[in-house]
């Protein structure tokens, strides 16, 4: 009797850390996030994903503090001696098909005021380089944009976007202004993602936002002029040069 009292309580402490341990990890905010900036959004629970038919419109990005910092859950970088450089990409929807050819739409994307430049683009799986940690997203392969900008904003209180979410704790916030000027007519959204690099090695992902904490613009037609006009082309090109 008394070994299986033993026995009893030993499974009940195993149970209590357990339980522990999965309210700590449920409760942890993802080292990357975006969200709903001011606008018009909703939460599609299908496909776990924010999305709005603003044009223009704001997205937020959110990245974890460190521990001793106040953050909850894992830090975005790899180490403190790094600048907090992260990477949005923009991709078309639905996958384009590798012969298509690129601009398959122009955005302008400002950060801090200023319109933040294009970093790299390209058709396939981002970063081409390290395609492996965004693959599962199901948006690629298709035709993404690349822009690089830093999270270089105070502390403040960040939560976990994704709705009935319940972490909360310090981070770093960013709001993106994104303007669509043009889409292909095979391009019916675009889709927002996330992430930062290794230090020591660039072309490989350090942390990346969940499929459950990303984004989608799905504008109205009109909002949107279709690719075909050629003054609009050339100056897409135009600017493009300069």
């Amino acid at each position: 009797m008394k070994l299986l009292d033993r026995r009893m309580r030993a499974l009940g402490s195993l149970v209590f850390a357990f339980s522990l341990l999965a309210a700590g990890t449920a409760h942890a905010i993802p080292s990357l996030q975006l969200g709903p900036g001011a606008g018009s959004w909703t939460y599609d629970l299908t496909t776990q994903t924010w999305v709005t038919a603003d044009n223009p419109l704001q997205l937020a990005a959110t990245a974890n503090a460190t521990a001793a910092d106040g953050g909850n859950g894992d830090y975005a970088w790899d180490t403190l001696a790094t600048s907090q450089v992260a990477y949005l990409v923009v991709s078309a929807v639905p996958k384009t098909a590798l012969s298509e050819p690129p601009e398959l739409f122009d955005i302008t994307v400002e950060n801090d005021a200023g319109a933040l430049s294009l970093f790299a683009s390209g058709n396939g799986t981002p970063p081409l380089s390290d395609p492996n940690d965004l693959a599962p997203h199901g948006i690629f392969d298709t035709y993404f944009e690349i822009y690089e900008f830093n999270f270089d904003g105070a502390l403040t209180g960040i939560s976990d976007t994704q709705p009935g979410g319940t972490g909360t704790g310090m981070g770093y916030l960013e709001l993106f202004d994104v303007t669509i000027h043009s889409l292909a007519d095979s391009v019916t959204g675009l889709h927002f993602d996330l992430y930062t690099v290794q230090t020591a090695d660039p072309s490989l992902v350090e942390a990346f936002a969940p499929f459950s904490h990303d984004a989608d613009a799905v504008p109205e037609p009109s909002s949107a002029l279709l690719f075909g006009v050629g003054g609009l082309v050339a100056s897409v090109a135009l600017r493009r040069r300069r």
